[in-house]
């Protein structure tokens, strides 16, 4: 969830519980100059903080952008690296001023050059402090609740979803889990990465695509209950139209299918996967370098982005899974689509 979200609905939050006498108009005027101007409002030291680690956020995703056509691929990891490293540095510095401004630890974890087993380490590390942060330190935070707010702060229209979003503690500890559960995948540690989604997915209001870590998982173990039992309950949750479009759940069925040796009905999930998911028969055929989630998926700016995130995360599962890759290029169709998407958009 992107800081130009999350904060402004915690200084709004902040606001009107200190102003109990606005109007649902003066409500409404608050709102939009929080959103044009939430420095105005940032009166604390922990709202300041967080505001420069949005800003330190921002610039990391510009410049990010900004590199990405630099010269050679060394000359780019250079740049890059330069980057991470001057980034580092500043959310430590905000670290040191606030330690509860939890996305800055988490994005300062994420930015260190640590080998995969380290920086699992260090992101449980702050997943078990921020737990009990919340718990202790948050009023209303239920560990064990369905949404994780006790029944009684949801009072007065105040709805899991509204809390969630304005408490920027929170959205940092979902955003450490989400972080955890994609390291998991990318280490094999699949039982590992669907649990620690499935935490994430318990949080109402939360913009996630964690589901689709779980499915994948589910296809890379061949567990074919869990892993329709999930579909089903997504399919109620979010409709059928929205899972059947997903680029998650169409990879994942392909693989379970392929791994569980169910060629036919395989055939035609990766052909629906490929026609139904811009780019996905590209990517899948033509594995490409995917920006770091930093510190969690980004919303997509392209048409193909997701089909891009969804075949990136699966790529421990794909390379795994040997006859994979080749089964899918003998596919005629699917080679076609790949073909057509890359002279389409200059690939």
């Amino acid at each position: 969830m992107d800081p130009s979200v999350y904060i402004p609905a915690y200084l709004e939050r902040a606001y009107v519980a200190s102003h109990p006498e606005l109007t649902d108009a003066a409500r409404e005027l608050v709102h939009n100059d929080i959103s044009a101007n939430p420095h105005k409002y940032a009166q604390t030291e922990h709202a300041q903080a967080l505001l420069s680690y949005a800003g330190v956020h921002r610039h990391l995703l510009d410049e990010l952008r900004r590199i990405e056509d630099t010269g050679s691929d060394e000359e780019f990891e250079q740049t890059r690296n330069r980057l991470f490293d001057d980034m580092r540095d500043e959310l430590l510095k905000i670290v040191r001023v606030d330690a509860h401004v939890l996305d800055a630890q988490l994005l300062a974890i994420i930015l260190a050059d640590t080998p995969v087993d380290a920086c699992l380490g260090d992101l449980m590390k702050l997943e078990a402090t921020t737990a009990d942060y919340l718990q202790q330190s948050v009023p209303g935070f239920d560990m064990e609740a369905p949404h994780y707010w006790a029944n009684n702060v949801l009072a007065d229209g105040v709805t899991a979803a509204d809390l969630t979003v304005s408490e920027p503690a929170l959205i940092g500890w979902l955003h450490t889990l989400e972080a955890i559960s994609q390291l998991c995948m990318a280490s094999a540690r699949y039982r590992a990465a669907a649990n620690y989604a499935r935490r994430v997915l318990k949080a109402e209001g939360y913009p996630t695509r964690a589901a689709g870590t779980v499915l994948l998982a589910l296809a890379r173990l061949e567990d074919e209950d869990g892993f329709f039992a999930l579909a089903h309950q997504l399919e109620e949750e979010i409709g059928a139209d929205a899972l059947e479009n997903s680029p998650w759940y169409l990879l994942a069925r392909t693989i379970l299918l392929f791994k569980t040796n169910k060629m036919r009905p395989a055939t035609r999930a990766l052909r629906e996967f490929a026609n139904r998911c811009e780019g996905g028969a590209f990517f899948l055929l033509n594995p490409m370098y995917q920006t770091p989630y930093l510190p969690c998926r980004p919303e997509p700016r392209d048409p193909w982005d997701l089909s891009h995130q969804a075949v990136w995360e699966a790529d421990g599962i794909i390379s795994d899974t040997p006859d994979f890759a080749p089964w899918a290029n003998a596919c005629e169709d699917v080679s076609q689509l790949a073909q057509e998407f890359a002279r389409r958009y200059g690939f």
